[in-house]
């Protein structure tokens, strides 16, 4: 008697394994499409496009469309924004001021990423739904805009620049060049002119 060929099934195992996926890259992409196109430009749709997952994958790992966007801002500040972090660290007033405007352009001059700041995109917001938003971002920009006046507090203690010079208003001067560089490239500044903008602040910069 002859024996009909068994079909070949796939082991139970992987039958209805869900396709992996890098979770790190995909945060990467999430992350630039939120830069790009703001939270409320970033649909559904655009983000499981660029991050090459199904909503339901995208649900399941990151949350719903606010949970991933603020786990997009932890890698942001984890891996773009770490320069602002270790500026506080120089040894002077003028190495802060100097990493951290240099910083800015290295920033935004990385050809991957797009141009502008997603503090600045999301803080400035005022599309409808974005409020909760808004205050997120802008609660982040408030402790580090305290951590730089707390550390030109103490370069001036330190007596890096003369005492005619308010620290909190210089500690916001500086805070206030490198918005401008953020913003100055989002409008296509070219980074000769990017570094010619830090080069004048601070040939500005009082003391050391």
């Amino acid at each position: 008697m002859t024996k009909l060929p068994v079909a070949k099934t796939e082991p139970p195992a992987l039958r209805g394994r869900p396709r992996q996926f890098d979770s790190d890259a995909a945060l990467v992409a999430a992350m630039r499409v939120f830069w790009r196109h703001g939270y409320a430009g970033a649909s559904i749709g655009t983000l499981v496009a660029a991050m090459g997952v199904s909503r339901a994958t995208l649900y399941a790992s990151f949350g719903d469309k606010e949970d991933l966007f603020r786990k997009v801002m932890d890698l942001y500040e984890r891996e773009k924004t770490a320069y602002m972090l270790e500026a506080l660290d120089q040894p002077t007033g003028r190495g802060v001021a100097e990493h951290l405007l240099l910083g800015t352009i290295a920033l935004q001059t990385n050809s991957a990423d797009p141009k502008g700041s997603m503090g600045i995109i999301h803080s400035l917001s005022h599309a409808p739904g974005d409020e909760s938003i808004r205050d997120f971002v802008m609660q982040r920009g408030l402790y580090w805009r305290d951590a730089l006046i707390a550390r030109v507090e103490q370069a001036a203690r330190d007596g890096d620049f003369p005492s005619a010079y308010p620290p909190r208003g210089l500690a916001l001067t500086l805070k206030a060049a490198t918005d401008g560089l953020l913003v100055a490239a989002a409008n296509r500044a070219s980074e000769t002119e990017l570094r010619d903008i830090a080069t004048t602040f601070l040939a500005m910069w009082p003391g050391r």
